[in-house]
């Protein structure tokens, strides 16, 4: 009897350090990412794109030209360049695209989604329902207007959302990191 109770407490010390040592690192991971978007100077890298489904994307799906483990709704970026940079005012994006492009993106211009400059309507805020941050801005390339929605989670997690009329919507999955020295010392982005 008395070891059971003696294994019964050991077992609720142990439950409780462990419990604890959770708190204190989402609250570290909440410190992290308060201080980049205060700072406006992160770095988030995709690792998977999500196009809108529709009939052209599952044509192009079950025609076999995507590699195993992607679909129509769910491809790998591992190993493909993308980013999209915040340094101060300024916003930066190369996104590969995948899905339906309405009108054309311009001779020589590739389909990726790509843009740098200053966005209008930047809005961010703390989303304390989903324990996120919630960044929402639109801005302008030569030929195109994107409206960019961006949801940063306390482990880093990011999901970037872009909506334009030329294209359909498209969803980006990844991690968001500080900016890297170099990238701050550049002029521009």
């Amino acid at each position: 009897m008395r070891k059971a109770i003696v294994l019964v407490g050991l077992l609720g010390v142990l439950w409780s350090c462990g419990s604890s040592g959770k708190a204190v690192g989402a609250a570290e991971e909440n410190q992290v990412l308060e201080k980049l978007v205060a700072e406006k100077m992160l770095l988030i890298e995709s690792d998977w794109a999500q196009p809108s489904t529709n009939n052209a994307m599952n044509s192009v799906a079950s025609s076999a030209l995507f590699l195993p483990g992607n679909t129509g709704s769910n491809i790998n970026l591992i190993g493909n360049p993308n980013y999209l940079k915040i340094k101060g005012d300024s916003v930066s994006a190369y996104l590969p695209y995948f899905g339906v492009q309405q009108i054309s993106a311009g001779y020589g211009r590739g389909s990726a989604i790509q843009f740098n400059g200053i966005p209008e309507r930047w809005k961010s805020s703390r989303n304390t329902k989903k324990n996120s941050y919630d960044i929402s801005f639109t801005i302008r390339d030569n030929a195109e207007v994107f409206q960019v929605s961006l949801i940063l989670f306390p482990n880093l997690t990011s999901h970037i959302h872009i909506n334009s009329v030329q294209r359909n919507f498209i969803k980006y999955l990844g991690k968001a990191s500080e900016l890297p020295e170099e990238a701050i010392s550049e002029e521009g982005l």
